[in-house]
């Protein structure tokens, strides 16, 4: 099965995540992908805006600090 932009095969981890999800084969976006630094710190603002004393906002924090590899500042 090759993805829906054209660029090769889909995974078999892709494939079963999608049936799981109940999502079309040809979907533009691949689901089982971990997020880009820009989407992390957009999620921590959003959770931080919607639940500022929220225990799974200091999670999503910290997993994205997580994300930046070793000696690259944050931006």
């Amino acid at each position: 099965m090759t993805a829906a932009d054209g660029q090769g095969r889909i995974s078999r981890k892709e494939r079963i995540a999608r049936a799981a999800a109940g999502m079309s084969a040809e979907h533009l976006e691949l689901i089982t992908r971990k997020p880009s630094r820009a989407e992390w710190k957009l999620l921590t603002a959003w959770c931080a805006e919607l639940w500022p004393h929220d225990e799974y906002t200091a999670i999503a924090a910290e997993e994205w600090w997580q994300d930046w590899p070793p000696g690259t500042p944050p931006s």
